[in-house]
C-alpha cells in the first residue's frame, strides 16, 4: 500500500484540546454544513517529510460522518468514509484497505469535520487573532503528549473555511488550501459508497 499523504495521515489521528468558547467561525461552519464540495492543492512547506511535495484532488463530504477524498495527481488514491468503514484504495497497486470507521478515525480532525464529533464535548481551539491577507486562523492543540502533531490552522475568508495548515511534532508542515468550494449543495449518495473492483486484493476484511 503506497504511503498515504502526510495531510490524511496527520487527519486520520485521534486529538483531544481543552475546551474553550472561542472559535465561533469553526463552530458556525461546523453547526450550518451539511455537505461540501470542494477542490484542492495539498502541498509540503519546505523539503521535509515523506509522501509528494504537491497533490491535488477533490474533497465532498457529507454529513454526518461520510466524506470522500479523490487525490489526482501526482498519483490516484482514494479514502472514503460510508459511515461505517474507512476505506483506502490504490487504484494503481490494485490494493484497498478497511477498517472500522470510528476505530481508523478515532477523535480525528477528519472526523470532526465530517460530523462525527461533537465539537464542544471533544476539542477545543484557540483563535489565534492572526491574520494573513484575508484569511483568520483558529488553532486546534492536542493536550496529550503523545499526540501525532502539534496544531492544525483553519484558515477562514469570509465566505468560508479556506485553508489548513498542519504541524506534526517533527515540525513537518503541510498546507492544504480549497478551491471552488461549494457548501449545502445536493450530492449523491452513492458516491460515499465502495465496492473493491475485480482483481484487487483487499486487506483488513
Amino acid at each position: 500500500m503506497r504511503r498515504l499523504p502526510l495531510l490524511l495521515l496527520t487527519l486520520l489521528l485521534p486529538v483531544v484540546v481543552p475546551a474553550s468558547e472561542v472559535g465561533a467561525r469553526l463552530r458556525a461552519f461546523l453547526d450550518t454544513t451539511r455537505t461540501l464540495d470542494a477542490n484542492f492543492v495539498q502541498e509540503r512547506v519546505g523539503e521535509q517529510g515523506a509522501g509528494p511535495a504537491r497533490a491535488t484532488g477533490r474533497l465532498r463530504l457529507q454529513r454526518p460522518g461520510r466524506f470522500r477524498w479523490d487525490y489526482q495527481t501526482p498519483y490516484s488514491q482514494l479514502i472514503l468514509a460510508d459511515g461505517e468503514r474507512l476505506w483506502i484504495f490504490d487504484p494503481d497497486l490494485e490494493q484497498a484497505t478497511v477498517r472500522p470507521q470510528d476505530e481508523a478515525l478515532g477523535n480525528s480532525p477528519a472526523r470532526l469535520l465530517s460530523g462525527g464529533l461533537d465539537l464542544d464535548a471533544n476539542f477545543g481551539v484557540i483563535e489565534t487573532g492572526d491574520r494573513d491577507g484575508n484569511l483568520d486562523w483558529i488553532e486546534v492543540r492536542p493536550l496529550g503528549s503523545d499526540e501525532e502533531f502539534s496544531q492544525v490552522r483553519f484558515g477562514f475568508t469570509a465566505e468560508g473555511l479556506s485553508s489548513m495548515i498542519m504541524v506534526d511534532n517533527l515540525g513537518y508542515t503541510t498546507l492544504i488550501t480549497f478551491n471552488d468550494v461549494q457548501i449545502n449543495i445536493d450530492l449523491d449518495t452513492d458516491i460515499f459508497s465502495f465496492t473493491p473492483p475485480p482483481g484487487v486484493d483487499v486487506l483488513g476484511e
